[in-house]
């Protein structure tokens, strides 16, 4: 009995001790698994044939729209933007890649329509200052996207 009541407290003084050491600092932290998806996503369209890219890029923005989303929710609303900034980017990448190819048009437009119709959803749940930034956006990929699908079906008169 004597022997159960020593191991006891030699738990319970070594958790108190664990209990009272500083938190790790924030740089020992895990990397945000999204952000390690989005870096790895970033190698993965370089390789890839430029053909192929355009539909890495758009993955890539849609991917960065909802990163941004999570940091408006934790209350980082510079990263936020920096990411949508990013997302608007990609999609411009995107729609250049896939206009000096000529492939994989429909699927990026598609994926730049999903990528715009959530940035407008995010635009509406956050704070009314943080919003004319995302409206810029969304209109940036709707101009994207006009351009794709003038590029497909042409303005040509029959």
């Amino acid at each position: 009995m004597r022997i159960a009541s020593q191991v006891a407290v030699m738990f319970v003084l070594g958790g108190l001790s664990l209990a009272q050491q500083p938190p790790a600092p924030a740089a020992a932290k895990a990397e945000n698994p999204a952000i390690v998806k989005i870096d790895a996503m970033k190698a993965n369209a370089e390789k890839k044939s430029s053909a192929d890219r355009a539909r890495a890029y758009a993955d890539i923005a849609r991917e960065l729209v909802e990163v941004a989303n999570q940091q408006f929710t934790d209350g980082e609303v510079d990263k936020a933007q920096s990411s949508i900034k990013d997302a608007v980017a990609y999609s411009e990448k995107s729609a250049a890649a896939a206009q000096e190819k000529g492939k994989k048009i429909k699927n990026t437009e598609i994926t730049l329509r999903e990528t715009a119709r959530r940035i407008d959803e995010i635009r509406r749940t956050v704070a009314a200052d943080d919003q004319p930034p995302l409206a810029v956006a969304v209109t940036r990929i709707e101009e994207l996207r006009r351009e794709l699908l003038a590029h497909m079906f042409g303005n040509e008169k029959k």
